[in-house]
């Protein structure tokens, strides 16, 4: 799995109590309860949309300058400055998300004892990275680009229990300022740096200040929501430190997973190799949010679902994964069917070698994208046991198989990245698999796994109507593709009422402040 990357508070006139929905009201995003929801769906994918617009310039100036070695210096440590960084939160960002919402009297000192938690385990992080960049013989400039992510990644995650705060109160819209000031920031600002000359080093620095501001900014919108109690006492931290163990495990497991086959690939091979994987899953890392908003947008509503009956959970889980199925199975096909033409032409020819990993890597969404929204719902069911022995089975099998691929495509492609990118689906197939037979077979009813069928079908004919038309080019073959799935997703009806509803909704929306926009413009 891919660490996500990442909503807004209900109008009065929506929400009995300005906290979220009302789980008595019904649980389908079609009925009244489920409004919120949408608007917290739609305040998210808002704010992506501006991440899109910065990544996208920074994707079509910085890795052509850095080149795959830059950019593989940057992700190796970054990977390792990920993996160190669960000493600081012991878990305890999974454990707020849901006790916040279960128990919003205890929020000021939840949130103030995970931030001193925080602040306590910082030097035991540090050490753990200036052992590191012993061991592995790091250079200076390696060594400085280390210091400066390590800081940036103590600041991030001293944001987590803000964020956390910000979802359980459904702020949704607060967690999409942030995201846009980071990436918008961090986007212009190392564009600049890069082309200026500064390299990898400027780089890490601007995300080391932009992480600063973005902490500073989410104690301010924090203020008028929360008060937040910075005492506390060796007890109240050991009961959340032991009250957060499961998901400390959990997200121990969870980082190795995620980030061990950046490390591998930098002990074993060479930086332009961990730069030709860095680049598709930067691109993979980009789409997957899509599961990711949709499963903060439920979250709340599944816990509270949960508290009420499993029956209810059940229910209210059944939206979400099947509509993160559903669109995950045409982003797929199109990865397949991108890769070749767009990556040279967003990275240059220099990541040539990134295009077979990115066509590995496209396959990996369904079951990451299934595996996302099957994880909230462990969560909200107070299971996370399971999750963790998951993603231990998970950071024991992927280490093994990525020494063995890595060596293997590096040996015979020189291109260990290809390696990297097959244990990965592998390891997402096995994840998968284990979590359809813990929760999957009570969530996914015979008419949602039909419409599944539906989207696979239509998601199918996109990719043989974009292979066939590959030599008119991919500015012809690409279009027809997407206009082959809209035909047959519309021909096999995969989209449902309910998403019709809402669509319509949100389109009249759109022409109402239209022509609200134009009468004042007429006026004036």
């Amino acid at each position: 799995m891919i660490s996500p990357e990442a909503g807004a508070t209900p109008p009065p006139d929506e929400a009995s109590d300005g906290t979220g929905p009302d789980v008595s009201a019904g649980t389908t995003a079609s009925s009244a309860a489920g409004h919120p929801i949408r608007r917290n769906v739609l305040v998210l994918f808002g704010g992506q949309a501006t991440t899109w617009t910065m990544t996208l310039l920074w994707t079509l100036v910085v890795p052509r300058l850095l080149g795959p070695a830059g950019i593989g210096l940057i992700t190796s440590v970054w990977a390792v400055a990920a993996i160190f960084s669960i000493m600081l939160g012991l878990g305890t960002e999974n454990y707020l998300a849901r006790e916040l919402v279960a128990e919003p009297a205890n929020s000021g000192r939840l949130v103030g004892s995970a931030l001193v938690l925080r602040v306590v385990m910082t030097p035991l992080f540090v050490a753990g990275a200036i052992a590191f960049a012993h061991f592995a013989h790091y250079g200076s400039q390696a060594r400085l680009v280390l210091w400066l992510a390590t800081a940036a990644t103590l600041f991030t995650i001293l944001d987590d229990p803000l964020c956390s705060a910000f979802e359980a109160r459904e702020r949704m819209e607060y967690m999409a300022y942030s995201t846009v000031i980071e990436k918008s920031s961090q986007g212009l600002v190392g564009i600049v740096i890069v082309v200026i000359g500064f390299g990898a080093v400027g780089l890490t620095a601007s995300w080391l200040a932009v992480s600063i501001l973005v902490l500073l900014f989410g104690f301010r919108w924090m203020r008028p929501l929360m008060t937040i109690e910075l005492r506390t006492s060796v007890r109240e931290l050991t009961g959340l430190v032991r009250a957060s163990a499961a998901y400390f495990a959990s997200g121990v497991f969870y980082l190795i997973y995620l980030w061990i086959d950046s490390v591998m690939l930098s002990l074993m091979t060479r930086n332009e190799v961990v730069g030709w994987y860095a680049v598709p899953t930067k691109i993979l890392g980009t789409l997957l949010f899509v599961p990711v908003v949709i499963s903060t947008a439920w979250a709340p509503r599944l816990v509270r679902t949960f508290e009420t009956s499993e029956d209810d959970l059940r229910e209210a889980a059944r939206s979400p994964l099947e509509l993160v199925l559903i669109l995950s199975l045409p982003l797929c096909a199109l990865a397949a069917l991108a890769a070749q033409p767009l990556i040279p032409l967003l990275y240059g020819h220099a990541f040539q070698n990134s295009v077979p990993v990115m066509v590995i890597l496209g396959l990996t969404i369904v079951p990451m994208y299934a595996n996302i929204i099957f994880a909230q719902i462990l969560v909200s069911m107070r299971r996370q046991a399971r999750l963790t022995w998951l993603l231990v089975a998970a950071a024991l099998v992927n280490p093994a198989l990525n020494f063995y691929f890595i060596r293997l495509t590096q040996h015979r492609y020189h291109n260990g990245a290809i390696g990297a990118a097959i244990c990965m689906l592998l390891t997402e197939l096995l994840i998968v698999s284990a979590e359809i037979m813990l929760v999957g077979r009570r969530f996914l009813g015979s008419a949602s796994v039909f419409r599944v069928v539906r989207a696979a079908v239509a998601s199918g004919g996109m990719w043989a109507v974009g292979y066939a038309a590959r030599p008119l080019g991919w500015y012809v073959s690409l279009p027809l593709a997407g206009l082959a799935f809209v035909f047959l997703a519309w021909l096999l009806r995969v989209v449902g009422p309910t998403e019709k509803e809402a669509l319509l909704a949100e389109w009249a929306k759109i022409i109402g402040r239209f022509r609200r926009g134009r009468s004042v413009a007429s006026k004036e």
